[in-house]
């Protein structure tokens, strides 16, 4: 994988089309490879077209994310519009009954309330909500669209 990866860098190519760039490599070497992917795409004139499962990689490098389920596209957003605007909100079936449904985007029901994927300025200030990261955001919306 690091020889793959070294032989696209080494075209002076403009955009690398990548397919789980970092699958299988070990924590280190995929820290050192992503800051590569950085230093790569600081040049404006340069781009990566990744997919991948690692979501924690992709959540460091990419400015957008497009999440595609079955054949579908999900969302395609900016990576930082996703995180801006989505947050965890933990309550009670009754405190969920008080959010507006058009602010829920996805539900988890667990033996001590609910976890509900939220659109964070349609709650209100008395809610806490949690930062939701990229991985929470896809696996409440697969679970929303399969309902």
């Amino acid at each position: 994988m690091k020889l793959s990866i070294a032989v696209a860098l080494s075209h002076d190519s403009e955009i690398l089309i990548m397919d789980e760039a970092t699958s299988g490599l070990d924590p280190i070497v995929r820290e050192e490879i992503l800051d590569i992917f950085l230093d790569f795409i600081q040049d404006e004139t340069h781009s990566i077209f990744m997919s991948s499962h690692i979501i924690s990689d992709l959540e460091k490098i990419c400015d957008y994310i497009t999440f595609i389920h079955k054949g579908r596209i999900i969302f395609s957003e900016a990576k930082d519009v996703l995180i801006d605007n989505y947050g965890i909100l933990k309550c009670s079936e009754e405190e969920l009954k008080e959010v507006s449904p058009e602010a829920i985007k996805g539900i988890r029901k667990n033996k001590f309330g609910i976890e509900a994927l939220v659109l964070k300025d349609e709650i209100s200030v008395r809610h806490v909500v949690d930062r939701a990261n990229i991985e929470d955001i896809m696996l409440f919306y697969v679970k929303e669209n399969a309902l």
